[in-house]
């Protein structure tokens, strides 16, 4: 089944539109300056109907199809990260029985966002654009007859990282390729894992802004602006187990058993309670 070049270039902006939307809705943690990222990824490739131009396919299209992988990174700074990515597709001529090798590599330059997002810090939105080759090769009949293509594209897309381990991560990414010599766009939507190395990757963070490092944070989820221990918990004045920021009667006298509002269970005045 092919999808057509007018459904995938319908098709990218609503899913920018989205990436978009979810990089308003939160932040997350931004990924170590100095770490280093290897990632495999996987998706689905449409062409655009003027990719054969300049071809001995003139006048006919490539089939759109799945393919995927492998990129390398290196966070400049926090936010700022520069990838290299080799994608690799074998691609039908429609309308006959050739094949095609299809060869997209490029550099790329990521802005990444940081801070809480979804609720939690696991999250990563990124932006990105980027500059490279497409490649199209056919040695179907053997020397002289081989021939290939390159055509100059480039890309820009938003994408989404998730933290599954302080090494490994997931992430989506919706990517447009624009032809330069040949024009049209192309569309790329993948799901890539990763492996990250460099520097501990517990250590450097404070996900939840709070002073305390990871590490040693044994309320790593505590919300903004919070005051907290030297254990990274907020703060309970009267030790009744309920932070103060939640405490209607913060000042409940020690070992008295409280509700849920950290108040006396039975017969209490939260105002009083609260001088």
């Amino acid at each position: 089944m092919t999808t057509s070049p007018t459904l995938a270039r319908k098709l990218l902006p609503k899913l920018l539109l989205g990436s978009a939307l979810l990089l308003s809705s939160g932040q997350a943690v931004s990924d170590g300056e100095g770490t280093l990222n290897l990632y495999l990824n996987g998706g689905y490739y449409w062409f655009d109907d003027q990719r054969l131009d300049g071809t001995p396919y003139f006048g006919f299209e490539l089939e759109d199809r799945a393919g995927g992988g492998i990129g390398f990174g290196y966070n400049v700074t926090d936010r700022w990260a520069l990838e290299g990515v080799y994608n690799y597709f074998s691609v039908n001529v429609q309308d006959t029985f050739e094949d095609v090798e299809v060869q997209n590599y490029h550099v790329d330059l990521l802005y990444q966002f940081a801070g809480r997002f979804c609720g939690n810090y696991d999250w990563q939105p990124y932006v990105v654009a980027g500059i490279g080759e497409l490649r199209i090769d056919e040695d179907t009949y053997g020397y002289p007859f081989d021939w290939h293509r390159r055509q100059t594209m480039v890309n820009f897309g938003m994408g989404v990282k998730y933290r599954l381990h302080p090494r490994w991560q997931v992430r989506g990414d919706a990517r447009g390729f624009q032809g330069v010599e040949e024009s049209g766009l192309d569309a790329y939507v993948s799901m890539s894992i990763g492996y990250q190395w460099g520097e501990d990757p517990v250590a450097i963070y404070d996900r939840d802004g709070d002073g305390v490092y990871d590490d040693a944070d044994e309320c790593p989820q505590t919300p903004p602006g919070i005051d907290v221990d030297f254990r990274g918990c907020p703060i309970d004045t009267d030790g009744d187990g309920i932070p103060d920021y939640l405490d209607l009667c913060p000042n409940t006298p020690m070992g008295m058993a409280v509700n849920e509002d950290g108040c006396p269970r039975e017969g209490y005045d939260p105002y009083e309670m609260s001088k």
